[in-house]
């Protein structure tokens, strides 16, 4: 039984990005249609080398032998803007892939830190977890923090500052005695 690649299953589940169509000339959403596969059928009459006659068996020997596995995978995609279709090969075509925390090492992953600001889907290590995890959400609080929900594999999903302000944390040692340690700490409770 043949493994099919982790890129090449997410195609044929429909999990693509939107991708610059030359048809329409916009980035547009696409949609899987179908998987192109060669043609195992001889050619009767090639006009460029003409007639079966005229080749030699040789020819027609090489060209049995050769390995039918090299060919690359293609596969039909259409734009959702201009409904053509195009034939893509799977290097051309980028997929929607969520990362797992499992999957992750430290090494793999961004420090974080409150001061940073993330996309989701970002790899990020907590030193203080010791753990690594993916950001999965991103929020503004009422009082106008940002905050990232992300998802570790212990700790499951914790809710982490982002973007702190240098301002902001000297404002707030000035009006409490709590450090900044001492609240993400409290953040990370949650």
């Amino acid at each position: 039984m043949k493994v099919e690649s982790r890129k090449r299953q997410s195609i044929l589940e429909g999990k693509i990005k939107p991708g610059f169509c030359e048809g329409c000339g916009c980035v547009t959403d696409q949609t899987f249609v179908g998987e192109w596969k060669p043609s195992d059928k001889p050619k009767e009459d090639d006009l460029l080398l003409g007639s079966h006659e005229k080749r030699s068996k040789d020819k027609k020997g090489a060209a049995a032998g050769q390995d039918k596995s090299a060919s690359e995978n293609q596969y039909w995609i259409r734009c959702s803007a201009c409904n053509q279709v195009h034939l893509l090969k799977e290097w051309q075509i980028q997929i929607d892939r969520d990362l797992s925390p499992e999957e992750l090492s430290q090494e793999d992953c961004q420090l974080y830190t409150p001061h940073g600001i993330y996309a989701q889907g970002d790899a990020v290590y907590h030193e203080a977890l010791g753990e690594v995890g993916v950001v999965r959400e991103k929020q503004a609080t009422g009082s106008g923090a940002h905050v990232i929900i992300v998802e570790f594999c212990k700790s499951g999903r914790k809710q982490l500052l982002e973007n702190v302000q240098l301002k902001q944390l000297k404002q707030g040692k000035q009006k409490s005695s709590e450090s900044l340690s001492d609240i993400i700490k409290l953040k990370l409770r949650r």
